[in-house]
């Protein structure tokens, strides 16, 4: 391999590849439960290095090997608590949709008061930054409806919304480009 790594390290991370697409993320999606590459984090970085453009001058795959890889290393590979599944941090999971500091009786909180103004959840994520005090950001990519220090049942909330906002008007750019190969229009 000219990656330097096994045959059997490469059919592992190929496998890894894949079910991480097909699950588009690294917990199966029936489940929740963590999947990890079958192999050591040393092929898997020697794997991404092998990239043809990894020595090109200024070249955004050895800035991406050299200092996003080690970042996300340990939780890609972890496979203890709480990174074993997706689950609340009080029932000793990790999810992103919730602030750590976050217990049932938060988010108990967080979905009346977003119930109250029909809010739904599904493109939300919610964080504690207070005693009694609470952020709702808001997947989109305009800001308009954002509001702060609203008062609900003893407690202050805040929504923002344009939260991804630069990858949603990045998709929306593709998908406007492939409407003109799509096979109908459902």
């Amino acid at each position: 391999m000219t990656a330097g790594v096994s045959e059997e390290d490469w059919k592992n991370f190929i496998a890894y590849v894949a079910a991480f697409y097909g699950n588009m993320s690294n917990y199966h999606s029936f489940g929740d439960l963590k999947f990890v590459p079958d192999c050591q984090p040393a092929a898997v970085r020697a794997i991404l290095a092998s990239h043809p453009e990894f020595d090109s001058e200024g070249s955004l795959i050895r800035k991406m090997v050299d200092e996003l890889y080690p970042q996300c290393e340990m939780e890609i590979f972890s496979y203890e608590g709480p990174y074993k599944q997706i689950n609340f941090p009080c029932d000793g999971g990790v999810t992103a949709y919730f602030s750590r500091n976050m217990s049932k009786e938060d988010l108990e909180k967080v979905k009346a008061y977003m119930a109250s103004i029909k809010l739904d959840p599904l493109n939300t994520r919610a964080f504690k930054t207070g005693p009694s005090e609470y952020l709702i950001t808001v997947g989109s990519i305009s800001e308009e409806g954002s509001v702060s220090g609203v008062e609900f049942e003893g407690s202050t909330f805040s929504i923002k919304y344009g939260e991804f906002a630069p990858y949603l008007v990045e998709m929306n750019k593709y998908l406007t480009k492939a409407l003109k190969y799509v096979a109908n229009d459902n």
